[in-house]
């Protein structure tokens, strides 16, 4: 099933795989338009039964150049904070609040912007031809926003520092070697493995990964202390739902599991 409507983006559901591939040639820019098409396109997946995972792709020669630079010539401060608000806080929200795993399947150019889109997901394969950058300082005169928490998160202050002040792209395999990345691949395998990882989420029960999806989001900033009770109430929670019944009579008499998503 494929959606029409939209004038920056392709949006298709196949094989309980949700595909939202950013396609506003030449760069992919972002601007107003495109977040509210994206936003759009992330609540159609999740309200589609039929889906189970979603891939967040770019048509042409890469993810996105990042936000359109012409774009936000004409802004004032209150501008672009306003424009902000949409392209991250709200992109954040609806993202971390979908009821299904996202991968970001990226290629070529993934910029400032981009780069929230892809960090945002909660996996990222990237093609041996792929480079990351994070251009705010040396672009903007500014922080690059969201990145000053994803870097410092996942790769640490000082190594996070470097790529912020300086502006310089990484290639792939330099941010899979940081930990940035899940996976790289050769170019012409992207489209496969981001699929191959895909289905195998699939033929897993949709309650499981919705589950465990929101306790990875609800203990990473938790404190140790809370851990172990959140931990005992997700456990058991999922011990009396119909999915986790079925998953241990499934082990045990051999065969596929049929879930519910109850």
């Amino acid at each position: 099933m494929t959606d029409s409507n939209y004038k920056t983006l392709n949006y298709s559901v196949a094989s309980g795989i949700a595909r939202i591939e950013l396609d506003k040639p030449p760069l992919n820019l972002i601007d107003k338009e495109s977040a509210l098409e994206y936003h759009c396109a992330l609540k159609a997946a999740d309200a589609d039964k039929n889906a189970k995972v979603l891939i967040l792709s770019g048509a042409g020669k890469g993810l996105s150049a990042g936000v359109d630079l012409k774009y936000l010539m004409q802004f004032e401060s209150a501008d672009m904070e306003e424009f902000l608000r949409l392209f991250y806080v709200e992109t954040l929200k609806i993202v971390r609040g979908l009821s299904m795993p996202v991968i970001a399947a990226v290629h070529g150019y993934v910029r400032e912007g981009a780069c929230t889109l892809a960090f945002a997901c909660d996996m990222v394969i990237a093609a041996d031809d792929a480079d990351f950058g994070y251009p705010g300082v040396p672009n903007l005169a500014g922080p690059p926003g969201m990145h000053v928490w994803f870097l410092q998160r996942l790769i640490g202050r000082m190594r996070a520092a470097e790529l912020i002040f300086t502006g310089e792209p990484i290639s792939a395999k330099e941010a899979y070697q940081l930990g940035l990345i899940t996976r790289v691949v050769p170019s012409n395998e992207l489209a496969t493995a981001t699929e191959e990882l895909a289905l195998k989420l699939c033929q897993m029960s949709p309650l499981a990964l919705k589950r465990t999806r929101d306790l990875m989001y609800q203990m990473e900033d938790m404190p140790f202390k809370d851990v172990p009770e959140a931990a005992l109430q997700a456990l058991s929670a999922a011990f009396d739902s119909e999915d986790g019944k079925e998953a241990r009579a499934a082990f045990i008499e051999k065969r596929k599991p049929k879930w519910t998503g109850r």
